[in-house]
């Protein structure tokens, strides 16, 4: 009986061409969290590698242009379903954002986001919590160089007692759109408990979210 080696494998360009679409899958998570990092870098979740593998290899999947052996997340997401299982994806099932901020207007001509009635006195502070930050990223997947490019706003505070506003949050740098590039909406969210110039990040479950709002 022949078993699962080194040297079977070798010999089998099947297993050689999954093999390489796995670590094509691999460069791109890694890459996609690179360019979540301003969001990322305060969330901790042990699993979120290995969750991010198996969306993005389901994305990889429902590639329709690509022949066996050579389908790829960037195709995927080219599919409404690829799109629609990346929106769905839930990073912290603890932390809802639009559950508790609502659904902003997205403008496609600037990229800006806008709320007409964000009200933070009707978010769900943990305990020990003080203040919000929320964090508004673009990420422009370029497919053919296989690389993200993330534009960042300026991350907004607001505190337990702030009232009702119109919020707008755009990037710094503004975005040009280009053909064949898609662009991530990426929200984070963060609580902090601020005691006069001190800061402390809180670290349980409900402390931080993050959500993709959209892709284009």
């Amino acid at each position: 009986m022949r078993g699962f080696n080194y040297e079977n494998n070798k010999n089998n360009p099947r297993i050689y061409k999954n093999s390489d679409e796995m670590t094509l899958c691999s460069v791109f998570v890694k890459e996609f969290k690179i360019g979540l990092h301003p969001i990322l870098k305060y969330y901790r979740d042990g699993t979120l590698h290995k969750r991010l593998m198996k969306l993005f290899m389901a994305i990889k999947a429902v590639d329709a242009k690509s022949a066996p052996g050579k389908l790829n997340v960037g195709e995927g997401l080219r599919t409404l379903k690829g799109q629609l299982l990346l929106r769905q994806f839930v990073f912290n099932p603890k932390l809802g954002i639009r559950q508790q901020l609502g659904n902003p207007q997205f403008n496609e001509e600037d990229f800006s986001l806008l709320w007409s009635d964000f009200d933070p006195s009707s978010t769900r502070f943990p305990n020990s919590a003080t203040h919000f930050e929320l964090q508004y990223l673009v990420l422009a997947y370029d497919s053919e160089r296989t690389v993200f490019t993330t534009y960042t706003a300026a991350p907004v505070r607001r505190a337990r007692k702030d009232g009702a506003e119109e919020l707008e949050l755009r990037t710094e740098k503004a975005i040009v759109k280009q053909k064949g590039v898609q662009y991530f909406l990426a929200i984070g969210l963060r609580f902090l408990e601020i005691l006069g110039e001190e800061e402390y990040p809180l670290l349980g479950q409900k402390a931080v979210g993050i959500e993709i709002l959209d892709v284009v």
